[in-house]
């Protein structure tokens, strides 16, 4: 009996296309990512938006991210040009940095990215602000809890008044 690829073993996409998030948001190309796997560049695209993926991507993509999540990709000869076309793509699509992901939580689906440091409380809240960073669930709770405090204060202010 042979096994074809589509016959693979899957796993989530989920920590994969973080994985590949992150990697783009530090300026790794796609292109480059392949190369350096042995996957194509149209495996990982689609892994970006899959629900499962290929064991051997997934395994392929967390091995290149331990070892590159913290590498300068021009250090590694990615050309500047690419480097800033794949963090404009990443800032576009409100990517997440690897910065943002916990090493235990990156595969969980119900996971957030943790942005700021302090991401669910209003100070988190103002660095998204702060820093242009897209507002996460979390932070806009936090900033929604802030203004109905804020309008409650000013209620009791006009009673007393």
């Amino acid at each position: 009996m042979t096994v074809r690829p589509d016959d693979a073993p899957t796993v989530s996409a989920v920590g994969t296309a973080r994985r590949l998030q992150a990697l783009t948001v530090a300026g790794w190309p796609l292109a480059r990512i392949a190369r350096e796997t042995g996957l194509t560049a149209g495996e990982l695209a689609r892994a970006l938006t899959a629900t499962t993926v290929p064991v051997s991507v997934a395994r392929a993509v967390a091995a290149f991210y331990t070892r590159h999540q913290l590498a300068s990709p021009g250090l590694c000869g990615v050309s500047h040009v690419h480097a800033q076309a794949a963090r404009v793509r990443a800032t576009a699509a409100g990517w997440a940095p690897h910065g943002a992901w916990d090493d235990d939580t990156i595969d969980d689906p119900a996971a957030l990215p943790e942005w700021t440091g302090h991401c669910g409380t209003t100070r988190g809240a103002d660095l998204h602000e702060r820093h242009n960073i897209p507002l996460c669930p979390p932070c806009k709770a936090a900033l929604h809890r802030r203004q109905l405090r804020n309008a409650a204060r000013e209620r009791r202010a006009l009673t007393r008044a």
